[in-house]
């Protein structure tokens, strides 16, 4: 049995539809399928006192379902493997995998936690604090107005009216002060932004996470350094671009709002993030 857990208001309803198709297609192989409406479900205990050992989990949509499915301490507990499905709007997670449906069991356990103003949660590719949240936000204003625009083009208009902040961050025990900074992003992938490659060395297997900072660098030269990261090529502008790796990190940003796996947060003090 495939249990297909889908969100229908995802990617403005085409979800809905593409995985009726993608029941039918592994129906027509044998397969038996139930479609579980996360927007109706009030109770994820059914689910794991319905699934038979050999039952496959099927998470369809994008970086935000399956955000919110991980955080779920029922589903923590299931032992059967998982599977997503690619149709959601933003894809980050994905991009480590070719085709639209692939395993992900061993990458949604263990995950890294966020500490956010004393609530705890878990994220899959990273958080960000500056003009990546801000973008992140005007992006979300944007979808619940039907309006399409880039990631990109957000940013690049928020540059011109952004003012840098201070940063004071722990990093394993160590502290480090960054001034007039654009944006930080502490990832667990690669991806940020609908793939841009802000964290070109992370990976999900490991025990570390990537802390990347931008900061010091006046706009003229942000705005050339900033197309880079689509390819992971911003490294090279080591004075203003920072790479530390860690377990621990202990935040304490001049910056009231973040995303997490591009979904937005307020924040009110300070945030720590842990990676077991």
């Amino acid at each position: 049995m495939y249990y297909i857990l889908y969100n229908p208001k995802s990617n403005s309803g085409k979800t809905a539809k593409q995985i009726v198709e993608f029941a039918k297609k592994l129906e027509k192989k044998g397969n038996r399928c139930e479609l579980v409406n996360l927007l109706t479900l009030t109770d994820y205990d059914t689910i794991r006192s319905n699934v038979k050992e050999d039952d496959l989990i099927v998470i369809a949509g994008g970086d935000g379902t399956l955000h919110r499915v991980v955080n779920t301490k029922q589903f923590q507990t299931l032992n059967n493997k998982i599977y997503m499905y690619r149709c959601g709007r933003g894809n980050d997670f994905a991009r480590d995998h070719k085709g639209k449906f692939f395993e992900i069991t061993e990458l949604v356990k263990n995950l890294p936690i966020v500490k956010i103003n004393g609530k705890e949660e878990f994220f899959l590719n990273g958080l960000g604090v500056g003009i990546d949240a801000l973008t992140c936000e005007k992006q979300m204003q944007n979808y619940l107005i039907g309006k399409k625009e880039s990631y990109f083009k957000i940013a690049f208009k928020a540059f011109f009216n952004f003012k840098p902040f201070d940063l004071n961050i722990t990093i394993d025990g160590k502290e480090y002060n960054f001034a007039k900074v654009w944006f930080f992003v502490i990832q667990n992938g690669k991806y940020f932004g609908g793939g841009m490659k802000v964290s070109p060395n992370s990976c999900r297997l490991d025990d570390k996470l990537e802390f990347v900072v931008v900061h010091k660098v006046g706009f003229k030269k942000l705005l050339c350094i900033f197309p880079l990261i689509f390819l992971g090529k911003h490294t090279i502008a080591k004075k203003y671009v920072k790479f530390i790796t860690g377990k621990n990190f202990i935040a304490k940003p001049n910056y009231d709002i973040l995303q997490v796996d591009g979904e937005v947060e307020k924040l009110a003090t300070s945030l720590e993030v842990t990676r077991f």
